[in-house]
């Protein structure tokens, strides 16, 4: 298996070899009471290669990111950016505006995004043009839209213990630093002190109801039913802690990250409530239109990172920008609808979020590979899905790093509780062929499982190297 490989331009994997190398995998017998679907597709041929039960339906985990970041790529295109306006509202008398600075969200999941850092910062932005109009003084509000994405934030599929950790937050329509904050304090006894979010998120609660212990460190999170708070639950080891949390009120830690960084930038502003009717001359002025990175982009560091929020974001968006609710289930609906419009069955998915954390979600592994044949065939504007996606690498086993297919494939991983997944492309530059190898309830060892999976890729790819 960790032989050199041999270049052979004219190589092309027969039915007989690949469905050898499937079947090896797919009557292992750690898989003899689990549900799995395998399917290897010849891009070039335009048919299966090989399958173990490709047309059985088995849960995603993150695999699903895929299909919604195919979706976003056909509906945007890898060019669109978001676009985030901020207003004045009010009236500017010399170095005074008496109004407010009004806000409307795009849906933008990137907004002070912390795997961004070389986007323009909204917050910079907008004081430097306060500074631009010669603005001192402001007596008004900070007011953000949200509206574009309805309540609720979190996906009704998702699980309950997942909601207040940071890889569950919720979508809105206006997202800030990804939703999440780091929630610190100091536990002794089963009593926590010193409990505060940095950033701040003014209007959420810390809740604690900790077992009294010393030594057992065995926290859970939730959040509190009927206000926004988090709440602690379970023991906590006499220690101080910072665990990063997800955020119900994004809009709340952008307003006081803006308060505090124009009060910073000696630009005095006094927080009251301004009675427009009042007001003569009132007019509604654009200050700054904020751009996120380009949907490539967004794609890339999404399907590297398997960011929940971002993709949520751009299934919501998929409804909201082709004239549907910004909701989860409109956007799955567009999904579908694209798809079968490119004539391929799509009777084997069962969307319920845009990133998979939903358990329910289930897709074929036929599925997958037509899609994502389809996107290496038809690249959007030059770009295809292979080109976002990461190099396999270490994320599968052990066995492929010592491989050059460690370089010369792409994947996208996806798991959670007796569920391993992964989707992908070989070669990694002009693939040749698409995979799917998903997996849900298996005994043995996650780590025995990716291992084999490893054999089953390298018996299939792992001959030569396709120049």
């Amino acid at each position: 298996m960790l032989l050199a490989f041999v270049a052979m331009a004219s190589w092309a994997l027969t039915h007989e070899t690949a469905q050898k190398a499937v079947d090896a995998f797919g009557n292992d017998t750690s898989l003899v009471h689990g549900s799995i679907t395998v399917a290897v597709y010849d891009i070039d041929a335009d048919t299966l290669v090989a399958g173990f039960n490709p047309d059985m339906s088995c849960i995603t985990a993150s695999t699903m990111k895929t299909l919604t970041s195919s979706t976003a790529l056909c509906v945007f295109g890898p060019k669109f950016t978001f676009k985030t306006y901020v207003y004045l509202i009010g009236e500017q008398k010399g170095k005074k505006f008496k109004g407010n600075i009004h806000v409307v969200g795009s849906g933008d999941p990137t907004l002070g995004s912390a795997y961004f850092p070389k986007n323009p910062n909204i917050v910079a932005e907008i004081i430097s043009k306060l500074k631009e109009k010669g603005i001192e003084k402001i007596e008004g509000e900070i007011t953000v839209d949200s509206s574009m994405i309805p309540w609720p934030a979190s996906n009704g599929w998702w699980e309950v213990g997942d909601l207040a950790w940071s890889y569950g937050m919720g979508i809105h329509g206006f997202n800030f630093c990804d939703n999440r904050t780091n929630l610190k304090f100091t536990a002794k006894d089963g009593e926590i002190f010193n409990a505060r979010f940095e950033p701040a998120v003014p209007g959420v609660q810390i809740i604690n109801r900790l077992t009294s212990t010393k030594n057992l460190d065995n926290i859970d999170l939730r959040l509190e039913e009927g206000t926004p708070a988090i709440v602690l639950h379970g023991t906590a080891a006499n220690m101080d802690y910072n665990m990063q949390v997800a955020t119900q009120l994004p809009s709340a830690m952008f307003i006081d990250s803006l308060t505090r960084s124009i009060e910073a930038e000696g630009i005095k502003l006094k927080i009251k409530p301004v009675k427009f009717e009042k007001m003569k001359n009132s007019e509604k002025i654009q200050l700054l239109e904020h751009r996120s990175p380009s949907m490539a982009k967004i794609i890339t560091s999404l399907l590297d990172r398997s960011d929940n929020m971002f993709t949520e974001g751009l299934l919501r968006a998929i409804a909201y920008y082709t004239g549907h609710e910004g909701t989860a289930s409109a956007g799955a609906a567009v999904v579908d609808s694209l798809w079968r419009s490119k004539g391929i069955d799509t009777r084997a998915v069962f969307q319920h979020d845009g990133s998979g954390l939903a358990r329910a979600n289930k897709v074929s592994g036929r599925f997958f590979v037509e899609m994502l044949s389809y996107m290496a065939k038809h690249p959007i504007e030059g770009v295809r899905l292979s080109q976002l996606m990461p190099p396999v690498r270490a994320r599968i086993g052990k066995l492929i790093p010592e491989t050059p297919l460690a370089e010369n494939m792409v994947v996208k991983s996806g798991s959670m509780n007796n569920v391993q997944c992964f989707v992908g492309y070989f070669p990694a530059k002009r693939p040749k062929y698409a995979w799917a190898l998903l997996a849900n309830n298996w005994n043995g060892t996650r780590a025995d499982l990716r291992d084999k999976m490893d054999v089953m890729l390298i018996d299939l790819f792992g001959q030569t190297e396709i120049e």
